[in-house]
């Protein structure tokens, strides 16, 4: 159990791991003690969100390529998907530096 409480409840939190949660809440706490840690909570959380929307794109296009047959679409497609791992592998990277 830590000293710190959680910001929804006022329950004292606990330490799983490097994980901090509320017991009460189920859930996850990010303690921010300064601006650095405000920033990189901030960065992760919009590489995390792009990241999701990234993967739902190649989501909708998988689900075309199953049907589609027009040479030209599939190299769209192929090139589209290409971009988009490039880009999440990217963000992978960002956050990994982090």
């Amino acid at each position: 159990m830590l000293q710190e409480t959680c910001p929804e409840c006022g329950t004292p939190l606990f330490k799983r791991g490097t994980e901090t949660f509320c017991a009460k809440c189920n859930r996850t706490v990010v303690i921010v003690r300064n601006a650095e840690d405000e920033n990189r909570l901030v960065t992760d959380q919009i590489l995390d969100s792009t990241e999701q929307t990234l993967l739902a794109k190649i989501q909708q296009v998988n689900t075309v390529l199953k049907t589609e047959s027009d040479p030209e679409k599939l190299l769209t497609y192929g090139n589209a998907l290409k971009t988009w791992l490039d880009a999440i592998g990217s963000l992978r990277k960002l956050k990994i530096r982090d």
